[in-house]
């Protein structure tokens, strides 16, 4: 390992280590592990050899083509352009003495004629020396170039390396009973199991996400941005979380990135928690910033007996203790939050754990401004519609059977009539099979002017059973919660079979969201379409829709 490589891998080697100290609450000894951690740091790079060959083959590639102001001028021949430049100079002086011109006059004529060829010989070597010294300052960040390489190999180093490491002199330290901190009388058995809840909590965080099998398609560019800032962020010298603010119009799938990015991530991070803030459902409250707290200490494993308060404290109190025990509990401990459906920059910058590595997903309707003095790194990201290529990628994984002829005219004009928007392109998708490619498109078109998730929805809608149906507008009775098969059999009077039945089928189509396990939920555009007051509570929209093959 190279010398100035070993210096970046010693500062992630001490961050580490200052990160296991403090999650043992002091009682391991820093010194101590970070000399051993040393003394193991070959063997720990070993188990990251080939992520580091990568990036010092691209750092000696970039080497090799790289070119000083000289050398470009030696490799261009720039010196015979100066040679010709100063022989003009020297004929336009004699020619202009032989002529009878004063001789100062002439050897001042001989100077400009030189020093212009000279100058114009200088600017043709800048001319391209600028644009190529841009070019690799610009391709070192580049996906594929030395940052990006660089970011990956400590990542690897830290995830394969590093942190099992710890996590042995962790065990060995609990197996052999050492004591790192000085002699006195110490309560452990509740302690022990206070931690021991917490790690396992937080170990169990992750399956309490919703799942991330459902159809994700078109959005490669976007997870690649959120892996490197974390890459980016783990790699500093700094502890401050990073905050992505992921912004879009309903039905753009801002919700469905974030939580297929915690779930890609989670090797980086110890936990994960999603909070849905119900910033802009209309019709809700947003859910209390004290809430929000409860349900991610909850969630996080902060002891229970720590969420108790007084019963005469005031809300603002309850805050204030929740929000400092928060940020006491992840100090040090790198978890995801998943803030979803925020409108408060305020509310948001309480719920970031200021004193951790960790990753905040922040999703909204437009941008946040978040408070300038926020301790993170921040990044605005727009959740856009798909572009082509993606729209067409989300068709063919929502398609029931996507074996049929390709059809580009068709799929272009299906994302037109979807907006490129991913809930649609995802409903829409769900009938293709059974559907054409031309005969969803036509089906799609027939709703008149209506939004296109609302389109969607309804082209899928009337593709149901009435049972389904039902079901669908009572779901949309129960809010925001998620449900399963024994309340939706008792909201369609019917057995858990029918009832689990009747789910699947709505699940197919794209109408709800699979939760995880036997649960469901809708989203909340597919709520708003199915609950009281709605369209399909009416009438569907002007244009009589045929049911095509």
């Amino acid at each position: 390992m190279r010398d100035s490589h070993r210096a970046d891998a010693e500062r992630l080697l001490v961050r580490a280590v200052e990160e296991e100290v403090r999650r043992s609450g002091g009682r391991t000894d820093g010194n101590v592990l970070l000399s051993r951690a040393r003394g193991a740091l070959d063997s720990m790079a070993r188990s990251a050899a080939e992520e580091y060959e990568a990036y010092v083959r691209a750092l000696d590639e970039a080497a090799a083509g790289q070119l000083t102001f000289r050398q470009r001028w030696a490799r261009e021949g720039a010196g015979t352009p100066l040679l010709v430049a100063a022989v003009a100079a020297v004929a336009a002086a004699v020619a202009d003495l032989a002529l009878g011109t004063g001789a100062g006059t002439a050897v001042g004529a001989g100077v400009t004629a030189g020093v212009v060829g000279a100058a114009a010989t200088v600017v043709k070597v800048a001319g391209s020396h600028l644009p190529a010294a841009h070019h690799r300052a610009g391709a070192v960040s580049q996906p594929g170039g030395p940052e990006q390489l660089r970011l990956q190999w400590l990542t690897a180093l830290e995830v394969r390396g590093i942190r099992p490491f710890l996590d042995q002199q962790r065990v060995l330290a609990a197996s052999t009973g050492r004591k790192t901190t000085g002699p006195g009388p110490r309560l452990r058995g509740a302690d022990k199991s206070a931690a021991a809840r917490g790690r396992t909590v937080l170990e169990q965080s992750f399956a309490q996400l919703p799942e991330a099998g459902g159809v994700f398609a078109g959005r490669r560019q976007e997870m690649a941005r959120l892996r490197q800032w974390v890459q980016a962020a783990r790699a500093s010298t700094e502890t401050k979380p990073t905050v992505v603010v992921l912004y879009g119009a309903p039905g753009s799938g801002r919700t469905t990135l974030a939580v297929r990015a915690a779930h890609d991530l989670r090797d980086h991070f110890r936990g994960a928690c999603v909070v849905d803030l119900r910033g802009d459902s209309p019709g809700e409250q947003p859910l209390p910033t004290r809430d929000a707290l409860l349900h991610l200490l909850n969630r996080l494993g902060a002891p229970r007996e720590q969420l108790l308060f007084r019963e005469r404290s005031s809300a603002d109190q309850q805050v204030k203790r929740l929000s400092e025990l928060y940020h006491q509990h992840l100090t040090g401990v790198p978890v995801t939050v998943v803030l979803d459906d925020a409108s408060d920059p305020e509310q948001v910058r309480t719920l970031v754990p200021e004193r951790s590595d960790s990753l905040v997903l922040v999703t909204a309707r437009a941008p946040l401004d978040l408070p300038a003095d926020l301790p993170a790194h921040v990044h605005q990201m727009a959740v856009e519609p798909l572009d082509a290529a993606g729209a067409e990628e989300l068709l063919g994984a929502a398609a029931q059977d996507a074996s049929g002829p390709y059809d580009a005219e068709s799929a272009d004009r299906i994302r037109q009539l979807c907006g490129g928007l991913p809930l649609a392109l995802r409903v829409a998708g769900s009938s293709l099979g059974p559907r054409s490619p031309r005969a969803l498109a036509a089906g799609l078109a027939a709703y008149g002017p209506v939004e296109p998730v609302e389109r969607a929805l309804w082209l899928r809608y009337t593709d149901q059973a009435e049972p389904a149906r039902r079901l669908l507008r009572r779901l949309a009775l129960a809010g925001r919660t998620s449900l399963g098969t024994p309340a939706a059999a008792a909201l369609l009077a019917t057995d858990e079979t029918e009832a689990a039945r009747q789910l699947a089928e709505l699940s197919r189509a794209g109408l709800i969201d699979h939760v995880r396990g036997s649960r469901y939920r809708l989203h909340d555009v597919v709520r708003a379409f199915a609950g009281p007051g709605s369209p399909t509570r009416r009438t569907r929209p002007s244009g009589r829709r045929r049911r095509s093959g």
